[in-house]
């Protein structure tokens, strides 16, 4: 996609301007902007038809410039320019736009000086509509749409502007469209005229202080149900409007979304004390989205499956509509109400948003135990964490290739573990009134990482000590790791030491400290204690103030809260086993990942992580159950050479896991809680595709086939089989099925408008093993207007599971990875995750470096992704050296 629209700019350069060459100029600015030129208001009028290739528009700035100059800078991305004006009194200026540098930076040059003052900067332009980002097309059904994804820098595509969070200022909005057509924005609408050949003019309020990215607006035949007003709320007075726009047809399958979205909007509102920041809220159910959601001011667009959920829906579903719902809302406080100034702090949006819609969450519909999620985030997280190539949640952004980098687990799941560690330290009141705080001071406006936590320590007992370790944890990678020995020679005292988790065959160094907020609960005496307080240095003690006697067991990562690992001293670590029931639910989740990171670590054998699985089995948390299952997978693909040591393997891992499937059953139960529907899943998925467990599969297998309407009349059955088991009852039915259920899973795709049936029979298509079928399947990418865009992984990412499926996908991914790139862009730097699936030597990681590496380099988050998957391959050539030979005997 890139290389397209370098094309298309060139063309437009040569028309409209007679400039054929871009600026060579080394001064680029490819950060942020200099503040030459402010903008202070900025007004919007598009001429958009969906049926059509390109749109017009015209961009009117207000201005502050800050000293007389003749060239300032600013963003457009494949725009071609038919005018542009800086307007000063009665004088127009006119401009030259070039662009300088492929990530969309404009210089604008003036053929006299714009004084300092007041300036307007008037441009009018035609642009294409982009691929899954700025304005694009959608045809889904037949008709045609618009939707818009600015960030994180989209925006440039659609008009030119100062594209970047810290210009934030109000927009004026108005969209001239086919006159049967629906439009949409951030804002209400305030007038509509009709136009002469069949067009109108549609009108928006304008809008609060917004920076480009967050701007939106959506066109096309949309149904827009009317959801229930969020009623008055604290300090807000009058209600809120609140509408769903669906594609033509589907706005029906929004009522369990609309009905539910207001009790979330009060619950954030009384949690920060601050009312609604917008005019009005729109939830758009976007038919093909590369993001889960955008929390676009006042009209949050989400793939439409996240707003078609009902009562009837699969648990996972259900969970993802409150879950994301609750994230995106909590960014129209975080994120629009106070920007971050730079993509550096997007932490503050995303890590903040990710901590606090697992709250509301979690309050609202507590069977969800979101408590539990962010907890599994955080120890996802820590994979990434622990690469050398890891980057800080505080992330420098030098060039906008690093941007897309940012939105990755480390802002997201590491940021929003570390903010809920903090809260549990500093309180849960103290650290909610320093978030009020910090939003009130920053209303409309922009903060940074020192505002919010400045905010936050102040509340505390010690502002300093809190400031200092909050910071460690945001500007310096990697996961801290906690060795603990206990000393009972006088008051019992802990002997904490300090370093950075690394993984077996890591060349990164692991000198590094924080300031770790550590909290310890202790049996003293059959009662158990709980204290915290924060380490610093290498090496510190932390005296057990409240014990009377020298404790029976020591949990160093009290209830879960601390981003970091930890190892006991060989006698209480034996001590924290015996006393695993003991623990809480998210202790012994903990205590689980203490023996897999040391698994990892090269400090436990597989056979010693093989006989600790059985104890994570009697869990209460499904998260602990399956605790150990992708290291099963891995030591079966990586360690195992012959077919019968490898069935052998599987029959001794079935032991450990089957009594809790036999305890679950295959058919959920009247009543039965969300998580034991969601371990059932789990389970029923790694039978059935780790182990190939002949029993599951031959049920699933026959369930997935009356979901086709195989041996029947050949319709569709989607209720055939449980919702929370119809993805991998399909995937087997298609794996043992071979053409004649590949035939029905496609028949059935090609006639359904469901998102969520889609994407399962696309996954079910691209798991088979047969390579003529897969052939088929990868055909279906390049059928023009069969796949939606975000539907490309669904089908491809099944080649990923087995060995035999991986040499074609990659010579697929090889030769086609331009046309790949260019219809899944932003998102195309993970076609080299696709490509690297399943390596596990040196050469396979040198391969990936040579061919991806000039790919990469112009790709929105490409050279980290691609620096990061050869660390990864290379990692595990070197789990797989070491391990060659050790037994993988279990413990009966």
């Amino acid at each position: 996609m890139t290389l397209l629209r370098r094309s298309l700019l060139a063309t437009a350069l040569v028309s409209s301007l007679g400039l054929a060459h871009a600026a060579d100029n080394a001064n680029v600015p490819k950060g942020p902007l200099p503040r030459t030129v402010v903008p202070s208001l900025v007004s919007l009028e598009l001429k958009l038809d969906p049926k059509q290739a390109n749109f017009t528009g015209t961009t009117r700035i207000e201005a502050n410039v800050a000293e007389a100059t003749d060239m300032f800078w600013m963003h457009g991305r494949g725009l071609k320019i038919s005018k542009a004006e800086a307007i000063v009194g009665d004088k127009r200026i006119a401009l030259t736009a070039t662009e300088a540098d492929v990530s969309g930076v404009l210089k604008m040059q003036a053929v006299s000086k714009i004084p300092a003052g007041k300036a307007v900067i008037e441009i009018a332009y035609e642009a294409p509509f982009g691929e899954l980002q700025g304005a694009y097309r959608v045809k889904p059904d037949g008709n045609d749409y618009v939707v818009t994804q600015m960030e994180p820098i989209g925006a440039r595509n659609t008009f030119p502007s100062f594209d970047e969070p810290s210009f934030k200022q109000p927009w004026d909005i108005t969209l001239i469209v086919p006159q049967d057509d629906v439009a949409v924005a951030n804002s209400a609408e305030t007038k509509t005229e009709k136009l002469a050949d069949g067009w109108k003019k549609v009108t928006f309020a304008r809008t609060e202080a917004l920076p480009s990215y967050l701007v939106a607006f959506a066109v096309g035949p949309w149904d827009v149900p009317a959801g229930p007003d969020i009623a008055p709320n604290g300090s807000r007075t009058t209600p809120i409007k609140l509408r769903g726009v669906a594609a033509k047809g589907q706005g029906g399958r929004m009522k369990y979304s609309l009905e539910h979205t207001p009790e979330i909007v009060r619950a954030l509102e009384s949690w920060f004390g601050i009312p609604y920041p917008f005019d009005k809220l729109d939830n758009v159910a976007a038919p093909d989205f590369w993001a889960g959601a955008m929390e676009n001011a006042g009209l949050i667009v989400y793939r439409d499956s996240l707003m078609f959920p009902d009562e009837t829906s699969s648990v996972s579903q259900i969970q993802s509509y409150w879950g994301v719902s609750a994230h995106e809302l909590a960014h129209q406080w975080f994120g629009d109400l106070v920007t971050m100034k730079w993509w550096d702090d997007l932490w503050l949006n995303e890590a903040f948003a990710t901590w606090m819609g697992n709250k509301i969450h979690g309050q609202l519909r507590p069977e969800a135990h979101t408590d539990r999620g962010i907890l599994e985030g955080a120890i996802g997280a820590m994979g990434a964490d622990s690469l050398s190539s890891t980057r800080r949640i505080h992330e420098p952004i030098n060039d906008f290739t690093q941007i897309q980098s940012a939105f990755d687990g480390i802002t997201y799941q590491k940021g929003g573990a570390v903010l809920a560690m903090f809260e549990r330290y500093v309180g849960e009141e103290a650290f909610q009134t320093g978030i009020r705080n910090y939003l009130k001071d920053h209303a409309r406006g922009n903060a940074t990482s020192a505002d919010l936590i400045a905010a936050v320590a102040k509340q505390s007992n010690d502002p300093k000590a809190v400031d200092a370790a909050f910071k460690s944890f945001i500007d310096q990678p990697g996961v801290p790791f906690v060795k603990v020995a206990v000393e009972c020679t006088g008051k019992p005292t802990l002997v904490v030491t300090q370093q950075r988790y690394l993984p077996l065959g890591s060349s990164a160094s692991a000198n590094a400290t924080w300031g770790i907020p550590l909290s310890v609960r202790y049996a003293d005496n059959g009662t158990v204690r709980e204290e915290k307080g924060i380490v610093t240095g290498a090496s510190s003690r932390f005296e057990l103030k409240n014990a009377t006697s020298c404790p029976t067991w020591v949990m160093p990562n009290a209830h879960g809260a601390g981003y970091y690992r930890f190892a006991l001293e060989p006698k209480y670590q034996q001590a924290l086993s015996t006393a695993f029931a003991q623990l809480d639910e998210r202790e012994q989740r903990v205590y689980a990942d203490s023996i897999t990171s040391a698994y990892g670590a090269g400090q436990v054998t597989p056979k010693e992580l093989l006989a600790a699985l059985p104890q994570f089995t009697t869990a209460q948390v499904r998260q602990t159950v399956t605790a150990g299952m992708s290291a099963i997978g891995w030591m079966d693909e990586q360690l195992l050479t012959s077919e019968a040591d490898r069935n052998a393997f599987r029959a001794k891992a079935a032991e450990i896991y089957r009594p809790r499937l036999d305890q679950l059953g295959l058919s959920p139960k009247q009543g039965e809680p969300d998580d034991d529907r969601l371990l059932r899943a789990s389970l029923v998925n790694f039978f059935a595709g780790t182990l190939k467990d002949a029993q599951v599969r031959a049920e699933m297998g026959k369930q997935g086939r009356a979901v086709l309407g195989l041996g029947g009349d050949g319709k569709l059955n989607a209720d055939a089989v449980p919702k929370d088991l119809r993805a991998v009852a399909l995937g087997v039915a298609v794996q043992d099925g071979g053409k004649e259920a590949f035939d029905a899973a496609e028949k059935h795709f090609r006639a359904s408008q469901d998102p969520t049936l889609r994407s399962q029979l696309l996954g079910a298509m691209g798991s088979t093993e047969d390579q003529a079928l897969l052939d088929r399947a990868r055909a279906l990418v390049f059928e023009k207007g069969l796949l939606r865009r975000n539907e490309i992984f669904p089908i491809v990412g099944g080649q990923t599971e087995e060995a035999s499926t991986r040499p074609a996908l990659r010579q697929w991914v090889d030769s086609h990875f331009s046309e790949l790139e260019a219809r899944l862009a932003p998102a195309g730097a993970a076609l080299v995750q696709l490509y690297a699936a399943g390596m596990c030597s040196n050469a396979e990681a040198t391969d990936v470096e040579s061919r991806f590496t000039d790919r990469m380099k112009s790709i929105e988050g490409g050279p980290l992704e691609l620096k990061q998957t050869v660390e990864a391959v290379r990692l595990c050539a070197a789990q797989k050296d070491a391990r060659k030979g050790m037994p993988l005997a279990f413990n009966k």
